[in-house]
């Protein structure tokens, strides 16, 4: 079946066999119909040629690919050669700040914000630890500002904040969850 067969006109027949010395040098409508359809007809011939090929594809596998790179040299030379193309090493994982810690995702001088997942304030404290005395309570939702961190101390990832015109430190969360979350502008 060719493929350009839905192109063609009723009358295409008729248009073909039309007996034109050489209708590429003619001009008007009915010559470039007659152009057009010659065309139409090598191009179902062409695709009804390579549809008919049998096609031999071999298995390509990472193994048998070649790994080909171009070299730039100063002289002219119409040859390729083959460079061994070395894979890039991963840089490894960032070590954490505090290893009993969640991951940290709190970014210094952007603001943060404490998640409602459970409905008691997050505790500011003076200095980082769980030994410090409590200054203020950070309400759920509450936006605050990262100023320093993190630094860890009894198993938590403690950053210096500001909200409300009053500076502590507070923890990130604990290895089942965050109490704050980044709060990007957008």
């Amino acid at each position: 079946m060719c493929l350009f067969s839905s192109l063609l006109p009723a009358g295409f027949p008729k248009l073909f066999s039309q007996g034109v010395s050489n209708p590429w040098r003619q001009t008007g409508e009915k010559h470039r119909t007659v152009r057009l359809m010659r065309l139409l007809v090598l191009l179902c011939l062409l695709s009804a040629c390579n549809a008919a090929l049998p096609v031999d594809t071999p298995e390509v596998t990472p193994e048998s690919t070649p790994r080909i790179a171009l070299q730039a040299s100063n002289t002219p030379s119409a040859r390729l050669s083959a460079t061994p193309f070395i894979w890039p090493t991963l840089p490894p994982s960032p070590t954490p700040v505090c290893p009993d810690a969640p991951r940290t995702r709190l970014i210094v001088q952007e603001r943060g914000r404490v998640l409602p997942d459970d409905p008691r304030p997050v505790n500011v404290r003076q200095q980082p630890g769980t030994d410090q005395p409590v200054k203020a309570l950070l309400p759920v939702r509450a936006v605050f500002y990262v100023l320093e961190g993190p630094v860890c101390k009894n198993s938590y990832s403690w950053f210096r904040i500001r909200y409300d015109g009053a500076e502590g430190w507070i923890a990130e969360g604990d290895l089942t969850s965050y109490y704050v979350e980044p709060y990007l502008p957008g």
